[in-house]
């Protein structure tokens, strides 16, 4: 677990780390409407790739390590993705150029999100059995393709033509191009190969086509939220604040990959005790990332935008991004659970229910308090998640959280990051922000040691 977690927290971080590098030449070049209509445009890239995974990562992860046909089996379902994201990207162009002739839309601004959300599907499958195999570097090479140099490529064709047609047309590009290396090596089959696991897995992934669909909409439906209540340009804002506040999301992902496919291949016996006492370190190491990222993020706003970007509402913004990161990993040690118990509908419901408080508190704070509002929801969104799923977890298996895990670390950090956000950046409150820092950092690098000891036992 060690030694995948340190290769996916790397991947990520250098994925993480491209993606902060192009931002504060996207946000120079096109600005804050024009960028804002390229973060939405990606946002819709990743719901409409999710609703055609229908659910089936998870499956493919679980199913990859039951029996001798598992990785058969896997294989079969990561075929049944692709072939859905075919069709999808089939019936969706049909339907762009159809209208496009109508005169209804612009063909030129739709098909790359089109083709995008396809492409992205198929990454998406090859990523899964890298996961289901134990290959993170062959993950990496997908993650990075898909990120770094899709957006590169974005940045590269915005320095000819600054609009978000450009940008996203050469995103779409390259990213279909991942998509070719991701079947290269992820060599699926056709569902055929195995039908009736294939019939029962897709059975079972039906009940997380809402779940996958609200994640994503968790994850990034905010910025679709943000330019639909506050405009492009509060979107474009957003979008850089949220970007610095997934930091900590970021390493709770990389985590998180190496981590579930090791839980759910254990034996039974020892699954979930496993499960509760190294989910407890790493929603602690989460933390203290996430804290670290709220205090010196008014460094990091100005480093990757312009002033007119409204420098203080995103720092505000991001000291209440990062906790979301807390609740998302106890909320994924909880879904490994249920996910067992074949209570994928639980799941379901929780992320349904967590979605509509992120949209219904949007709608209410974001007309007073702007884009920290939408962040306050968000956070809110999460916690009710992770509640849930642990609740449920409790209900159908034998996964026990420490009892204090839920008070003991989310809410005092969710409440240090706010407060965080608020400090200035000038004199003693600039010192105060360094000197927390530090000491945030000292609590991690002596902590260590006993992390490290806690997984290797």
């Amino acid at each position: 677990m060690a030694r995948h977690s340190a290769v996916y927290v790397a991947g990520t971080a250098l994925q993480g780390l491209g993606v902060l590098l192009i931002l504060p030449f996207a946000t120079r070049l096109l600005g804050p409407a024009e960028f804002g209509r390229v973060a939405t445009g990606l946002v819709v890239v990743q719901m409409i790739g999710t609703l055609a995974s229908a659910g089936l990562p998870q499956v493919i992860l679980r199913e990859h390590s039951r029996g001798v046909d598992g990785p058969r089996t896997a294989r079969a379902l990561a075929g049944t993705m692709i072939l859905a994201a075919s069709l999808l990207g089939v019936v969706g162009a049909l339907v762009v150029l159809g209208l496009g002739l109508a005169g209804l839309v612009s063909p030129r601004e739709l098909l790359p999100l089109v083709v995008g959300a396809a492409a992205l599907t198929v990454v998406v499958s090859g990523q899964t059995l890298m996961r289901a195999r134990l290959k993170p570097w062959s993950f990496f090479v997908l993650a990075v393709g898909s990120t770094v140099l899709a957006q590169g490529s974005g940045l590269v064709a915005a320095r000819t033509s600054p609009t978000s047609s450009a940008y996203l047309t050469a995103y779409a590009v390259v990213l279909a191009l991942v998509a070719v290396v991701a079947v290269v090596l992820g060599r699926p089959l056709l569902p055929t190969a195995q039908p009736e696991r294939v019939r029962a897995g897709v059975r079972l992934a039906l009940p997380l086509i809402p779940q996958g669909f609200a994640m994503l909409g968790l994850l990034m439906g905010d910025v679709l939220l943000a330019s639909l209540l506050l405009g492009p340009k509060a979107a474009g804002s957003y979008q850089v604040a949220l970007q610095l506040g997934n930091m900590p999301f970021v390493l709770a992902t990389a985590l998180f990959n190496a981590w579930a496919p090791l839980v759910l291949s254990a034996p039974q016996e020892s699954r979930w005790a496993f499960t509760a006492r190294t989910g407890t370190v790493m929603t602690a190491v989460v933390a203290a990332g996430a804290l670290g990222v709220a205090l010196v993020s008014p460094w990091l706003v100005m480093l990757m935008s312009k002033a007119d970007f409204g420098h203080v509402t995103m720092v505000a913004t991001i000291g209440w991004l990062v906790s979301t990161a807390i609740f998302y990993m106890i909320y994924q040690g909880s879904s490994l659970a249920v996910l067992d118990a074949e209570r994928t509908s639980r799941i379901a419901l929780a992320s349904v229910v967590a979605i509509a408080v992120l949209a219904g508190l949007s709608f209410v704070l974001a007309p007073r308090l702007g884009i920290v509002g939408i962040a306050i929801a968000k956070v809110a969104a999460y916690g009710v998640l992770a509640i849930a799923t642990t609740a449920f977890a409790k209900t159908h298996s034998p996964l026990r959280w420490p009892r204090w895990l839920l008070l003991g670390i989310p809410l005092p950090v969710v409440a240090a990051a706010a407060l965080g956000g608020q400090l200035g950046v000038e004199g003693w409150a600039a010192v105060l922000r360094l000197v927390a820092a530090g000491i945030v950092a000292v609590v991690v690098v002596g902590g260590a040691p006993r992390v490290l000891r806690l997984l290797r036992d």
